[in-house]
């Protein structure tokens, strides 16, 4: 069996603390590194979700504002137009009856153009 001697065990005790301290000094890096990178991720999923939301939102807007202005475009009691108030029904070229929203959809797609955002 072979004796371990001073020189081993000092040896063994530079290893030991070389080792110890590059893995402290990774913890340390990883620890600064870790809070702004952190900081900087949560502030950009909360931005991306707040931006998601307000595109949502807009799309809601824009579907409700289109539902509005199509709803008006039916027949009304009196069996009329309700976008133009014509009491006839409205002809194709073929002489067919089509329904209000069909006639008018060009205007009705105007409408919501002209709809501010």
């Amino acid at each position: 069996m072979k004796k371990f001697g001073l020189a081993h065990l000092v040896a063994l005790m530079i290893v030991v603390a070389v080792v110890v301290t590059i893995v402290k000094w990774l913890l340390i890096t990883a620890a600064i590194l870790v809070v702004p990178f952190g900081a900087w991720f949560f502030y950009d999923r909360v931005s991306t979700a707040k931006r998601r939301t307000a595109a949502e939102r807009a799309a809601a807007n824009a579907a409700e504002r289109r539902r509005e202005v199509e709803s008006r475009a039916v027949f009304d009691a009196a069996g009329g137009c309700g976008w133009c108030g014509q009491r006839s029904m409205h002809l194709d070229a073929r002489g067919g009856v089509m329904h209000p929203a069909a006639f008018h959809r060009a205007e009705i797609e105007e409408t919501i153009a002209a709809t501010p955002r």
